[in-house]
């Protein structure tokens, strides 16, 4: 079977902030079986050299980085060690994130917001403008990748602060494709549905199985390998002339 050449990140370098569990594991791990270094990040370090293990034993090389993406010097090493590392950094995917409580929004919460908005919105920011400026200095291109959410371009009752944060990553990614554009760095954003986590305890609350199917068209949680393969698509020279898309990876939400 012939390969596709343009899938693939040999002599690549990736790095995935959030890389240790769940859609930045799964990244990490697809980044690596299509070729390419892969640096993963995030705020626990044991959990961070088990996936970088995981990716060796695709046969890529790996680096771990502890980083906290609310503090700007944090991403200035991650960038840094990658470089030093790997002499290059051609593939960001700005994947850090939490979630919040479910509540109706009269019950808002303003240490919440500040929270949510470090990590996802900030934190994004401040990941992407690094790795732009990066793979500027390079002048060889490259590919940022921000997970959003379906709550980037829609609502989901009782999630203001998480939704206004991922409408805001969208706004991100579009701007960046734009003003970043005649320099080849793409950027694009994916718009995940509902990913099972590694340990997805939301399975065994019928509640949340019934609102999850019911306004899912193919019934079910997505996995995280179905989110990592768009993330790799996004991230070859497959996707070229890709950039300021919102991807849907959702079963299907967003088309009804």
């Amino acid at each position: 079977m012939t390969e596709i050449a343009e899938f693939s990140l040999e002599g690549k370098t990736a790095v995935v902030t959030g890389g240790s569990r769940s859609i930045g594991r799964a990244a990490a791990v697809a980044l690596g079986e299509a070729g390419a270094n892969v640096v993963v990040s995030g705020r626990t370090a044991g959990d961070l050299e088990a996936v970088a293990n995981e990716v060796r034993g695709v046969g890529a090389e790996a680096l771990a980085v502890e980083t906290d993406v609310r503090r700007e010097d944090d991403i200035a090493n991650l960038i840094d060690r990658t470089v030093e590392t790997f002499g290059s950094l051609d593939v960001m995917v700005a994947n850090a994130g939490i979630f919040q409580r479910w509540a109706s929004s009269e019950e808002f919460d303003l240490q919440e917001w500040d929270d949510i908005y470090a990590t996802n919105l900030r934190g994004a920011a401040l990941t992407c403008i690094a790795a732009g400026r990066q793979m500027l200095k390079q002048g060889t291109g490259g590919s940022i990748i921000i997970i959003s959410s379906i709550q980037g371009v829609t609502s989901i009752e009782g999630t203001m602060s998480y939704t206004a944060a991922k409408h805001g990553v969208v706004g991100i990614a579009k701007t960046l494709a734009v003003d970043w554009a005649m320099s080849n760095i793409r950027v694009n954003a994916i718009a995940p549905g509902f990913i099972e986590r590694d340990d997805e305890p939301l399975i065994h609350d019928e509640r949340a199985v019934g609102f999850v199917k019911g306004n899912t068209p193919m019934q079910r949680w997505g996995t995280p390998r179905e989110a990592a393969l768009p993330i790799l698509f996004l991230a070859s020279p497959a996707s070229s002339y890709v950039t300021g898309a919102v991807l849907a990876v959702d079963g299907g939400w967003l088309a009804h």
